[in-house]
């Protein structure tokens, strides 16, 4: 399991492992036969039968069309409807060559989806295990407040490792759980960074919550990487 390192309020810091909290279906696809049904990749189509590939070797659309109409040059019997395994994403250009150097560029729009810059993608750094600490900002927010502004895109559950860091996140949930709010989570010297899990992966804002029952406890971080926010022509 994915392990962070956490601060409280009172400046203590202690190393402590996540786990993705998911829910398992209550239901399950089975064939008429009874037996188990499952997803499988199946292969639709390849370069050869593209479209565009199609084209160009027929000297335009309207010639493609004639030949859809005369044969089936864009079916291949022998590769089409094989199941598919261990696939791997490539990158093509446009003479579907596959390249092995490529640049990845971050392209921000406007509201109304204009391109309004271009710049090369920064590959981020995970920060949530590292010599810093996550720290306790202080910053509240009632669970209410919270789901009105914010998407949240996924959720983790924090757990102790041993006997101290089970005292250290129960008075944590404890706290929180009191308070009936939801305590904003950063990561860096200042704690004003978003949370970076893995090497190039989507940064996101992190929201604590604290749940107490007796001796037990549970600490859920609410993972956000979107902001609601009203359109500014509505009254």
């Amino acid at each position: 399991m994915p392990q962070i390192n956490l601060t409280d309020n009172r400046g203590r810091d202690a190393v402590v492992s996540t786990q993705s909290v998911s829910s398992p279906p209550g239901y399950r696809w089975i064939d008429v036969d009874g037996t188990q049904a499952e997803n499988r990749k199946i292969l639709r189509a390849t370069i050869q039968q593209d479209e565009s590939t199609l084209a160009a070797k027929a000297g335009g659309l309207d010639a493609l069309s004639d030949l859809l109409i005369s044969g089936d040059p864009e079916v291949d019997v022998e590769q089409f409807g094989r199941f598919l395994s261990e696939t791997s994403r490539v990158y093509v250009n446009p003479e579907q060559n596959i390249v092995h150097h490529i640049s990845h560029w971050e392209i921000v729009h406007d509201p109304e989806g204009n391109e309004k810059e271009r710049r090369p993608q920064k590959v981020s750094e995970q920060n949530v295990a590292t010599e810093i600490p996550l720290k306790w900002t202080g910053k509240l927010m009632k669970k209410a407040d919270a789901m009105k502004r914010f998407v949240f895109s996924g959720k983790m559950q924090i757990q102790h490792v041993n006997g101290l860091t089970y005292d250290f996140l129960h008075s944590m949930a404890k706290e929180l759980a009191a308070s009936e709010s939801l305590l904003l989570l950063g990561a860096g010297a200042k704690g004003s960074e978003p949370l970076t899990f893995r090497r190039g992966g989507l940064a996101y804002r992190g929201f604590l919550e604290g749940r107490v029952d007796g001796a037990k406890y549970a600490l859920i971080l609410h993972l956000s990487n979107q902001e609601l926010k009203k359109p500014a022509n509505t009254p």
